[in-house]
């Protein structure tokens, strides 16, 4: 459903674009065929083997038996060993790939220095993500500061809401920026809610929402809000945009 979303978005804007599948990310020599991958929620297998992106589109075990010979073509499953190589040279040849939501996983894959922000350390020691006890919003509006300068915010305001619903939060590594990763919006409040409700929105703070990062010649877009949700959140449509045209 994301996805169909976003397809409209690209077809009221006139961005010429084309449905792409699994087999055909795996067959490779994508930066022939294309100038910017978009991945909507749940189109990257997370790093642990399952959650939302497991399933990356298609049908799972193979084609059903009856299905038309001219929908064979569209089956089968996103995976961190056909296609995540794929991506990584798509990117590496100056390639451009958005990601939204869960699909952000694709930085962890490629071994960026970025990882998940809304975890814990239990008394025993074990790092665990925060309970929902603890914390849980869903579907419901926060603000961001945003850095104005990265490309992907071009035209933006320093602070702007995002729809967040359960959406994952980043925590860059140290030595991030001088391994081409930047924050482009971040959490700068303990009490970020602008609408709906925040069980523990204070564990956001600090927390960063999107990044770039190159990767080789490439540029890596990491959107961890729905920015595209729905087709409603016009006040973040340029994330998305500015992320197709590049500079």
């Amino acid at each position: 459903m994301p996805s169909g979303w976003v397809r409209w978005m690209l077809e009221q804007f006139e961005f010429p674009f084309e449905v792409v599948y699994p087999q055909r990310l795996d067959a490779g020599n994508l930066k022939s065929q294309f100038d910017v991958l978009i991945f909507v929620d749940g189109g990257i297998p997370g790093t642990g083997g399952g959650g939302a992106g497991q399933g990356g589109g298609g049908f799972g075990g193979g084609p059903p038996a009856d299905l038309p010979d001219n929908l064979k073509a569209t089956t089968g499953r996103v995976t961190a060993e056909k296609t995540i190589p794929q991506l990584k040279s798509f990117l590496e040849a100056g390639g451009r790939v958005v990601t939204i939501g869960s699909s952000i996983a694709l930085a962890q894959h490629l071994g960026l220095p970025v990882g998940d922000y809304l975890v814990e350390r239990t008394p025993e020691g074990r790092v665990r993500s925060i309970p929902r006890e603890k914390f849980y919003i869903p579907a419901s509006l926060l603000e961001v500061a945003v850095n104005t300068g990265a490309t992907s915010a071009l035209g933006m305001e320093n602070k702007t809401i995002v729809m967040f619903d359960e959406s994952p939060v980043m925590r860059l590594a140290p030595d991030a920026e001088a391994r081409g990763v930047k924050p482009v919006a971040w959490f700068a409040s303990a009490s970020p809610l602008r609408s709906g409700w925040a069980w523990g929105q204070t564990y956001l703070e600090g927390g960063i929402a999107m990044a770039e990062a190159r990767v080789g010649q490439g540029t890596l877009y990491l959107f961890g809000p729905e920015i595209t949700f729905r087709s409603q959140p016009h006040g973040t449509y340029k994330f998305l945009f500015n992320s197709l045209y590049g500079r």
